[in-house]
């Protein structure tokens, strides 16, 4: 019996003189561990810094870095210098006025290190949204779209989706078989805020922007005055350019200008006056632009670039009046297809684009001056002729009841 008790004694002993060796054992593998830690930050359109540190690592003999966007064509690829120790730490800036990055997207990036051994050590990918982040955005959300705006007015963000719910029959009606799709709905408080941030990211137009490949819109509301009026027509406007991405797909960059912008102007609820009247001056003077010119491009020139913009939605409207919808859903079949703007006319219409003009102007017969005025002045002409009308009743009235009376 003392054997045993001798035994357990000079057992429990011995894994008491072991226990520190065990500890650091087990410390010293932990210590060994690989400890590799990355993340990036950036100043909205200016600067985007990616970071590096890892720990217990081999000798490193090269450090890369790959970054890559929705719409970038390619992954960029760079090997970043660093000094080697016990820790490895990089930090690599890249100038977003070179390497321009769309608004509101995602910025993917990973490393890869050899080692001088040629082991080669993988970081994951991490993701970094590329919002702007020079303001605070409020958020609100219905069936997938999600709508950001600034500012203390809490309607604003639900006016915009009554908007977007109300567009979709207005859609369907141009593309019967067009199933929405989510979609991120920004908001800025003005339109030099909105210019500002297109200006950083290398983009510019004055009033609205999509991007389809993001599923991105960007429009402007000044107040709670005209935000009903300025969302009612940028938003529709902006939602069938995400639409014609979703029907003609990969396609898409093969889609003339003239035609997209015609169906996204045709999109908005109400007609533009000055569209009108400045597409009518254009034909009196023989002024208008060549389809052609409009295939790719509009004109910088903001004058030239509205009147672009009245003739392309103009000729979507005597496409659809003269050889209807099923004519619109050819072409749009062409561009899917990957053809260019005059083979889609050729293929869809059996004509030319140049005869498609002539058709189209011919068609475009000026009206008389008196036409013209009516056609301008029109509503208020019926306002002031309604409070004549108004003002004759009131004044008939009494005369006819004091001579009824005498």
């Amino acid at each position: 019996m003392k054997r045993r008790n001798r035994g357990t004694h000079l057992a429990l002993l011995l894994s008491m003189l072991m226990l520190p060796m065990l500890l650091a054992v087990s410390v010293n593998a932990q210590e060994s561990e690989p400890t590799l830690f990355t993340d990036a930050d950036y100043t909205f359109g200016q600067l985007i810094q990616f970071r590096l540190s890892a720990k217990n690592i081999p000798d490193i003999e090269k450090v890369t870095l790959f970054f890559r966007a929705p719409e970038f064509p390619n992954t960029f690829t760079v090997e970043v210098p660093f000094e080697d120790g016990e820790t490895l730490r990089v930090v690599h800036p890249v100038d977003l006025s070179q390497i321009r990055l769309a608004p509101f997207t995602r910025v993917t990036y990973w490393w890869q290190l050899v080692a001088v051994s040629g082991e080669i050590i993988d970081v994951p990918e991490q993701i970094i949204p590329y919002d702007d982040n020079r303001f605070e955005w409020r958020q609100a959300n219905r069936h997938g779209v999600t709508v950001y705006w600034t500012g203390d007015e809490p309607g604003i963000g639900q006016l915009a989706l009554d908007i977007v719910e109300e567009t979709y029959p207005r859609l369907q009606s141009i593309y019967p078989d067009f199933q929405p799709q989510p979609f991120q709905l920004f908001i800025y408080p003005s339109t030099a805020d909105l210019r500002s941030a297109l200006r950083l990211t290398g983009r510019d137009w004055v009033g609205a922007h999509a991007d389809p490949m993001l599923g991105v819109v960007l429009v402007a509301a000044v107040n709670a005055r005209t935000a009903a009026a300025d969302l009612g027509q940028a938003v529709p406007h902006e939602m069938a350019h995400l639409m014609l991405y979703q029907v003609v797909g990969p396609g898409y960059d093969s889609v003339s200008q003239w035609f997209s912008e015609g169906i996204a102007t045709y999109a908005e609820p109400m007609p533009r006056s000055e569209y009108r009247i400045l597409l009518r001056e254009a034909i009196a003077d023989q002024t208008t632009i060549p389809f052609a010119e409009l295939c790719n491009a509009f004109p910088t020139v903001q004058e030239r670039a509205i009147l672009a913009y009245a003739q392309s939605v103009s000729l979507v409207r005597y496409i659809q009046a003269r050889y209807g919808n099923q004519k619109i859903a050819d072409l749009t079949q062409s561009f899917a297809d990957g053809a260019d703007c005059e083979s889609s006319v050729s293929r869809s219409l059996n004509m030319t684009l140049a005869d498609l003009e002539y058709a189209w102007l011919d068609d475009q017969q000026p009206q008389s001056a008196v036409s013209n005025f009516i056609a301008d002045n029109g509503l208020w002409m019926l306002l002031i002729a309604g409070g004549f009308g108004i003002s004759l009743l009131l004044n008939v009235g009494p005369v006819k009841r004091k001579n009824g009376q005498g």
